[in-house]
């Protein structure tokens, strides 16, 4: 696998020097840079490159293929190798999700940050390279807490247009002022599997490329939620690896009117920080005694 992606790193390589009419003894660019430390396997250097090219090119023709080459690092360890920061022993956990959700008439979109702390936290912030704020919309919640006194906080961004691929920043800020900060580079991913309806009541899982045996397998996670005083509940729920279903089992589910949601999500990883893209499909959903 590491021998077809240098390979392939090479022929990405090859073209993207012929385009500049440059060669590989003649230049030394970030973009030179981080082809090299691909082919040599070091992917925290390549990591490191690819932020220093992000910030410096405004050539948008260059984007596919910056995101060519994030994809193809990710067939070597699905992410875990880019970047070498470490958590502080109070940050335990850090995922940002990009989520599309498609609703009849209306498609919508939304960036998340979950963070997972000992220390309660006071501000969560994802930017967008040059300091541009990823949305006015946003909200800090505490979610939870677990007995080993891990705070679970979530931030959420609703955002008129998918997240767009490029060089954001995460900032963690406690309360009693520790801070942890990271780059964060976000790709146009592949997704391999999506959901679609089939039916009133089914829907359909389609796979569209082969799966990377490096990165978990994708979740599919199914919830069907009530509306009570101007809040939605949910009320069941169902999360699947593999042997996905298509329908819900009516047996454990009362008679009633809810939103059924299906999301299928994949992840990977930036050094210790997880990267999650999810599709969302949703509808009104009714359950009948009959059923």
């Amino acid at each position: 696998m590491i021998r077809r992606s240098l390979i392939i790193a090479g022929a990405l390589f090859s073209a993207s020097v012929a385009s500049e009419g440059l060669t590989w003894f003649e230049s030394n660019t970030p973009l030179t840079q981080t082809h090299k430390h691909l082919l040599n396997n070091d992917l925290p250097a390549m990591f490191s490159s690819l932020v220093e090219v992000w910030q410096l090119e405004e050539n948008v023709n260059l984007a596919p293929h910056l995101n060519d080459l994030l994809i193809q690092s990710l067939e070597v360890d699905c992410g875990k190798g880019l970047g070498n920061k470490a958590f502080p022993s109070w940050l335990k956990g850090v995922l940002v999700q990009r989520s599309e959700i498609q609703s009849p008439g209306r498609d919508a979109f939304r960036a998340t940050v979950e963070v997972q702390s000992t220390l309660p936290i006071s501000r969560v912030s994802l930017t967008r390279w040059v300091d541009k704020s990823v949305s006015n919309d946003n909200s800090l919640e505490r979610i939870r807490e677990n007995q080993a006194g891990i705070i679970t906080y979530s931030k959420r961004y609703n955002i008129s247009n998918k997240l767009a691929m490029g060089l954001y920043r995460i900032d963690i800020v406690s309360e009693n002022n520790e801070s942890w900060s990271s780059w964060l580079i976000l790709g146009d991913p592949k997704l391999y599997m999506t959901v679609r309806w089939a039916s009133k009541d089914h829907w359909q899982v389609e796979q569209n490329a082969l799966l990377n045996p490096n990165c978990p397998l994708p979740k599919l996670n199914a919830a069907l939620y009530d509306y009570v005083d101007g809040k939605y509940n949910q009320v069941w729920t169902g999360s699947y690896e593999s042997d996905y279903p298509t329908s819900l089992p009516l047996n454990e589910i009362d008679a009633g009117r809810y939103v059924l949601a299906v999301s299928m999500a994949h992840r990977r990883w930036q050094g210790q920080i997880i990267v999650e893209q999810a599709q969302i499909i949703s509808k009104t959903y009714d359950v009948s005694v009959e059923e």
